[in-house]
């Protein structure tokens, strides 16, 4: 009688037990932080083992490959993204996109999904990733398009269709585009140039004060798109 080989789990499926779950969450952590610090190519999957205390077994069972825990790591760093903001782009997504939707409650709608979107890039949690997703700036790869994708795209699409409403710009256009873009970017400052931030402010970290003053300008910033 033939004995049917045990078929692996899908590296998209955790195994069930909590030990195993646990294992491969590590990896993940592992591989956020290394691919971060020395990126894809110099980080070894020896290092990535011994950084998430496991067997060098562990990568090809959980993840296949090595691509495809980078890909994992960037589907969690996309996944925590669309939980920072979802909920906010959840409350008011309908409201977003009406036909009717006037200029001053655009403003308003602005103020309110940016509000967390500060929160997260000023959080020491985004410290953990935010050297994954830089690297994936100056380079990107497959890892960029799933977190652009699955965690930014959806904010951005908003933040443009409202500057649009609010300007008077055409929604869709390039203008309207570009115009969100430095919308997003003055929250982005927070953690992309983080060591200018806190360099000039003088300090060694952006207390509640900070993030709270920080929230409050980029409001104030977006409501003077009511006087263009």
């Amino acid at each position: 009688m033939t004995r049917l080989k045990k078929r692996k789990p899908d590296i998209e499926n955790e195994r069930p037990d909590a030990r195993s779950t646990a294992t491969r969450q590590r990896l993940v952590d592992a591989a956020i932080d290394l691919f971060g610090k020395f990126g894809y190519d110099a980080t070894s999957t020896r290092a990535l083992t011994e950084a998430a205390d496991a067997n060098l077994s562990a990568i090809p069972y959980y993840f296949s490959t090595k691509r495809a825990l980078h890909l994992a790591a960037a589907q969690h760093i996309a996944d925590m993204i669309a939980r920072t903001v979802g909920p906010v782009m959840e409350t008011f997504e309908n409201e977003i996109y009406d036909e009717g939707l006037t200029r001053t409650r655009a403003i308003a709608l602005l103020q309110e999904i940016f509000t967390p979107y500060i929160a997260m890039l000023t959080s020491e949690q985004s410290s953990k990733w935010a050297q994954f997703v830089l690297r994936e700036q100056a380079s990107p790869s497959q890892a960029f398009d799933i977190i652009y994708e699955h965690g930014g795209a959806r904010f951005v699409r908003a933040v443009t269709h409202l500057t649009a409403i609010a300007t008077g710009d055409e929604p869709g256009s390039k203008r309207a585009q570009l115009r969100a873009l430095t919308l997003v970017g003055q929250a982005l400052v927070f953690r992309t140039a983080r060591a200018l931030t806190l360099r000039t402010l003088g300090t060694d970290r952006l207390n509640q004060t900070d993030i709270a003053l920080a929230t409050t300008l980029i409001r104030e910033n977006i409501r003077l798109l009511g006087s263009l």
